[in-house]
C-alpha cells in the first residue's frame, strides 16, 4: 500500500491531534474548584459587594475552564456539593471552615480541592492566592500568590489568566 503526498500530508497534520486526544488529562487527577473569597480592606466608600461577587464567580469559573480546556486536570462537576456549600458559605467562609473543603472535595469524588482567596487593598493594589490541597491526606500540595493592579473585569480576567498559564505548566498532583 502506498500513500500519495496528499494522504501523507493529512496523516501528517492530524497525527498530533490524535496522539493529543488520547492522551487526557495531563495528571488523571479529578479537581473540585471551590468559591472564590475575597478580603476588601479597601474602606471604599462605594458598595461594591455585587461587583465582586461577580468577579470572584468569573474567576472560579474562568480558572476551572481553563484548567478543564487544557486538561491539566479532570474538573469535578460541583452540583452534588451546592446545597452543602451554601450552607457552609452561610455561616463562615471557606478560608476559616476547620476542613470542609476537604469534606466537600471527597463527596464530589474529587482527589484534589482548589481554593483561593484575593486581598484587596486598594481600587489599585489586590492580590490573589490560589491554592490546592490533596484530599486523602490535607497536605497542601501548591499555593501560588500574586499581585495585580486593578479592581476590574479585566485585571480580574488577567489574573485567572496568569493562574491558569501557570499551574497549566507543572500541575500539582
Amino acid at each position: 500500500m502506498t500513500l500519495d503526498r496528499r494522504q501523507f500530508i493529512v496523516g501528517a497534520a492530524l497525527f498530533p491531534l490524535a496522539a493529543h486526544a488520547q492522551t487526557g488529562p495531563k495528571t488523571g487527577k479529578r479537581l473540585l474548584v471551590l468559591d472564590f473569597e475575597i478580603i476588601d480592606t479597601s474602606n471604599e466608600p462605594i458598595d461594591q459587594r455585587a461587583d465582586h461577587a461577580r468577579r470572584l464567580a468569573s474567576v472560579r469559573d474562568e480558572i476551572a475552564a481553563g484548567l478543564a480546556a487544557r486538561q491539566t486536570y479532570v474538573v469535578v462537576d460541583r452540583a452534588s456539593i451546592e446545597k452543602d456549600l451554601a450552607e457552609i458559605l452561610g455561616q463562615t467562609y471557606i478560608r476559616t471552615c476547620n476542613g470542609c473543603e476537604l469534606t466537600l472535595a471527597k463527596k464530589a469524588g474529587a482527589d484534589l480541592v482548589l481554593t483561593g482567596v484575593v486581598n484587596k487593598v486598594s481600587t489599585l493594589i489586590l492580590s490573589m492566592g490560589v491554592s490546592i490541597a490533596r484530599v486523602s491526606t490535607g497536605e497542601l500540595i501548591y499555593h501560588q500568590g500574586f499581585d495585580f493592579r486593578g479592581d476590574t473585569d479585566q485585571s480580574w480576567a488577567r489574573a485567572s489568566k496568569f493562574f491558569v498559564e501557570r499551574i497549566a505548566r507543572d500541575p500539582a498532583i
